[in-house]
């Protein structure tokens, strides 16, 4: 009889050890559980950076490319004026030949010669018309000055012309040349700001990059907290195991079976009473005499209003 007490007490004593072990190890479980969440969390923030990022590089990318449209627009553009100065510089080129053949200096400068030319022959031919009795020698002077002057008058719009003309194309070309070089100089500060949307471009991707390998590293913390979670639980279950198994022996009950037990005896206990109550019943039908306590029961079943 005493070495029975001794095998039930060293059995209670093992279950309590048990017990303590799963308390511990459900404690344990607990921790990790918290751990691995927290870092589930820093890592879902992490990648929700590393989103925003990528989103970011990406629209600075759009911003670059639509420069870059621009930049390539404008080395169009300079590239044809560029091509139109060359055309008019051969045009020019031209135009001063054909002024050094007929003897006009580009750099001529306008003077009154050519109005008083031209008041002198207007002169002459009033002359010519008003002046009477000439003779004819007086007259072919007067006629052959009159041609002279003309022909210098001739020479003089001819030289006008082609100054005016060199001025136009002149003009012309720094035009041109002050488009082509607008266009360089968007160019340039184009090209810089490109570069400079590129430069922010590649530090954004650098740095999802980074975060992203963090965030990398933390879901990899978390697989291996939740390989531990799995052993602690697997080592949880076979601690709740063997503890069953000893409860079991020492015919000791568990909450839920302790709740099930009683629902049961309360189930059994309605069953009886409910057979009881008709048992009851029947017999008040055929005239039985009743006692106080039996017509409580039919009463309470709802058999008999009291």
């Amino acid at each position: 009889m005493e070495n029975t007490n001794n095998s039930t007490m060293s059995q209670k004593e093992n279950l309590r050890k048990l017990r303590e072990q799963k308390r511990d190890l459900i404690g344990k479980v607990r921790i990790v559980e918290k751990e691995r969440n927290e870092l589930k969390a820093l890592r879902d923030e992490k990648n929700s950076q590393v989103k925003e990022l990528f989103q970011k590089a990406k629209e600075t990318r759009e911003l670059r490319d639509a420069i870059n449209e621009d930049v390539k627009l404008n080395k169009a553009l300079r590239d044809l004026r560029q091509e139109d100065v060359t055309i008019v510089v051969k045009e020019l080129e031209k135009l001063e030949e054909n002024m050094r053949e007929i003897g006009v200096n580009s750099n001529f400068k306008k003077n009154n010669k050519h109005s008083r030319i031209a008041k002198r022959i207007q002169e002459l031919e009033i002359l010519y018309q008003t002046k009477g009795n000439m003779s004819v020698a007086e007259e072919r002077e007067i006629i052959e000055q009159i041609e002279r002057e003309s022909k210098e008058l001739e020479q003089l719009e001819v030289v006008e012309s082609k100054r005016e003309e060199f001025k136009t194309i002149n003009r012309k070309l720094r035009k041109l040349r002050a488009e082509a070089l607008a266009h360089h100089k968007a160019v340039q500060e184009l090209a810089e700001k490109s570069q400079n949307y590129h430069e922010v471009m590649l530090g954004q991707l650098k740095e999802a990059k980074k975060v992203r390998a963090l965030a990398d590293a933390d879901h990899k913390a978390i697989l291996v907290l939740n390989d531990d979670i799995k052993k602690i639980r697997k080592e949880i279950n076979a601690v709740a195991g063997e503890a069953d198994k000893l409860r079991k022996a020492l015919g000791e009950e568990t909450a839920v079976e302790r709740k099930k037990r009683k629902a049961d005896m309360a189930k059994q206990q309605e069953v009886e009473l409910e057979d009881k109550a008709n048992d009851i019943y029947e017999r008040y039908k055929n005239g039985a005499k009743l006692g106080f306590d039996e017509f409580k029961i039919l009463i309470s079943r709802g058999l008999l209003k009291d």
